[in-house]
């Protein structure tokens, strides 16, 4: 771990500080993650199926229950 790599900075050195590098951009991305708002999508709302009591997701454009098969949100509405 003696060798000169680069001006005075052995291989011992570099490699400390590319393990302090990763290890702050896990820790960047961990926080990231942590502070994320989730987004609304436009392509997708949230509905109850009258017909069996599920909830959850569907697309705006083909809404249907994923137990019953019946027209969920916008799709019901047309």
């Amino acid at each position: 771990m003696d060798i000169i790599v680069f001006g005075e900075y052995t291989l011992q050195d570099v490699l400390i500080a590319v393990g302090i590098v990763v290890g702050l951009l896990i820790l960047w991305s961990i926080v990231k993650k942590l502070f994320k708002k989730d987004e609304a999508d436009e392509h997708m709302q949230k509905v109850t199926c009258k017909g069996c009591g599920w909830q959850g997701q569907v697309s705006r454009y083909a809404g249907r229950c994923p137990k019953c098969n019946e027209p969920l949100g916008d799709l019901k509405a047309r």
